[in-house]
């Protein structure tokens, strides 16, 4: 069972070829930071908090990803994007 959760661990934080992708990090980062600072501050108040600073900031975060994605995109490079030359 460990096995299984590693492996899904590492697919989930890795881009298609295997290789670690920064921005899935950081975004994953981003919400388990967020997770924490919301649960922290419910056992400090007994109260939920207004979560739109919460909310911001993990799609702040989560833009990260999609920025990469887009960049990768736009030049042509990366793991998502083939492109071959045909110009023999």
């Amino acid at each position: 069972m460990r096995e299984k959760i590693l492996t899904f661990l590492k697919s989930t934080f890795s881009e298609a070829d295997g290789s670690a992708s920064a921005s899935r990090v950081l975004a994953g980062s981003t919400i388990l930071a967020t997770l924490g600072w919301v649960t922290y501050l419910v056992l400090l108040n007994h109260a939920l908090p207004d979560l739109g600073g919460a909310a911001m900031f993990v799609t702040a975060g989560g833009s990260l990803y999609g920025v990469n994605k887009l960049s990768v995109a736009i030049k042509g490079q990366g793991t998502d994007v083939k492109v071959t030359d045909k110009t023999s």
